[in-house]
């Protein structure tokens, strides 16, 4: 994605491990640290929503991340996301085992 005044890169952001059958996904997005808490997170996350549901047709979309990822889960929710829980000690960050928080939306909870 790219920043519009200035053309620079402002990070990456995917739908992954699309499951046609299910018509589910999942969403990532990450910002490089000089366009943090400028409104891209919430912006990256609407549009991927918009795609996932509107374009491909699915019927949810769901984010995992670091349960200290305040701004992830903030923007997740703002699009319109709920926690569903935690996996508690999950995933291995920096040599220490951390907890991560997913968020899912369905499509008929979806605003565009």
């Amino acid at each position: 994605m790219v920043e519009l005044d200035s053309q620079e890169l402002v990070g990456a952001a995917s739908l992954w491990g699309i499951d046609t059958h299910n018509r589910s996904a999942h969403l990532g997005i990450s910002v490089l640290p000089d366009f943090r808490g400028r409104g891209f997170s919430s912006d990256i996350v609407r549009v991927l929503c918009e795609y996932g549901f509107s374009v491909r047709g699915l019927q949810r979309l769901q984010v995992e991340t670091m349960a200290d990822n305040a701004p992830m889960i903030a923007a997740a929710k703002r699009a319109g996301f709920t926690s569903e829980g935690t996996l508690r000690r999950s995933a291995w960050v920096y040599g220490a085992f951390v907890d991560q928080v997913i968020l899912g939306l369905l499509a008929h909870e979806w605003t565009p």
